[in-house]
């Protein structure tokens, strides 16, 4: 007999996402650079929105994570969810750690002038939602039922 698994059955645990489009575009960088960024070490206007965004994006990415241990489940996407949380962040979005992979890559590209980072941005997002959000929320429907499904009515996906 087969034992059901109770995790989302991630393919790639996600902060690895975030850092392979951080590497790629820092590769990009060095074999095709586009310029269209300000120089690294220009402390314009393009350097303090990166910084904001950088905070921004840790900021709702711990809180996310601090929210996953008040209400006493595990930040693990291999181990299973105990609890549903909709508190903190999680009232704003569904996905506020993800949020802040996204938001922290867009301020380390505008702060080190990754014109890739930029460009990379999109497709970290899809590959975020399509490998990773939506077997969560396939898993999270399947173990929490209507309240799960009540928080996606009244909760964004994203920002």
């Amino acid at each position: 007999m087969r034992q059901e698994r109770d995790n989302p059955g991630l393919p790639v645990f996600p902060p690895v996402l975030p850092f392979i489009a951080l590497v790629l575009a820092i590769a990009g960088e060095r074999v095709l650079p586009l310029h269209y960024l300000a120089d690294r070490g220009t402390y314009g206007w393009q350097f303090w929105l990166g910084l904001i965004a950088l905070v921004a994006g840790i900021g709702l990415g711990l809180s996310g994570i601090y929210a996953f241990y008040r209400a006493g489940t595990h930040v693990e996407p291999h181990k299973p969810a105990l609890k549903l949380v909709t508190a903190g962040p999680y009232r704003i979005t569904r996905n506020p750690m993800y949020c802040g992979f996204l938001l922290t890559i867009a301020g380390l590209s505008l702060m080190a002038s990754l014109d890739w980072g930029l460009i990379l941005l999109p497709f970290l997002w899809a590959a975020l939602d399509r490998m990773i959000v939506a077997r969560e929320e396939r898993y999270l429907t399947a173990k929490f039922g209507d309240a799960y499904v009540a928080f996606q009515r009244q909760t964004r996906r994203w920002l």
